[in-house]
């Protein structure tokens, strides 16, 4: 864990200038930034959830004769899936802000270049309409987060209606 504690630490914008030279300007490097920022909210929020489930349960399924996978799928998933899915929704939002950046650094399409050229002439409503989008698609995402957490955890007591 301690390797992946200092990759953890370097800021994934940080990269930029290396994703540059290995990849190139294209959606590959874009790609690849931001797996690499989001990678690590949904592994420490896994971790975090795994390390969290009752060791009581674990031993109750034990005890029940569940084998490896389905101590994994019956109790240590389902315990875990709360935190898992905070992470992935920490994630998503913070895909939008490297995806900006990273558009706006090395790119050659995409809204983040598009605002970027709008305000080199000085395009205030392309600007804000970029803007406007960015907003739009992270609600959306934050929308569909929330309906993925309300379909994984309809058993879970803290997210029934």
């Amino acid at each position: 864990d301690t390797t992946l504690q200092m990759i953890r630490n370097i800021p994934a914008l940080a990269l930029i200038p290396l994703v540059i030279l290995w990849f190139g300007i294209d959606e590959t490097a874009k790609l690849f930034l931001v797996a690499v920022g989001v990678f690590f909210p949904i592994y420490i929020n896994t971790y975090h959830g795994i390390r969290s489930v009752d060791p009581q349960l674990i031993e109750m399924g034990k005890s029940y004769g569940l084998s490896r996978w389905q101590l994994y799928k019956e109790i240590i998933l389902p315990g875990a899936m709360p935190s898992i899915l905070v992470g992935l929704r920490f994630a998503l939002g913070l895909v939008w802000v490297l995806l900006i950046v990273a558009e706006t650094i090395s790119a050659q399409a995409g809204i983040g270049y598009m605002t970027m050229n709008a305000r080199e002439f000085l395009q205030t409503d392309v600007v804000l309409v970029g803007i406007l989008l960015y907003a739009l698609l992270g609600k959306l995402a934050d929308v569909l987060a929330q309906l993925l957490e309300r379909y994984l955890l309809r058993w879970h007591a803290g997210y029934q209606k």
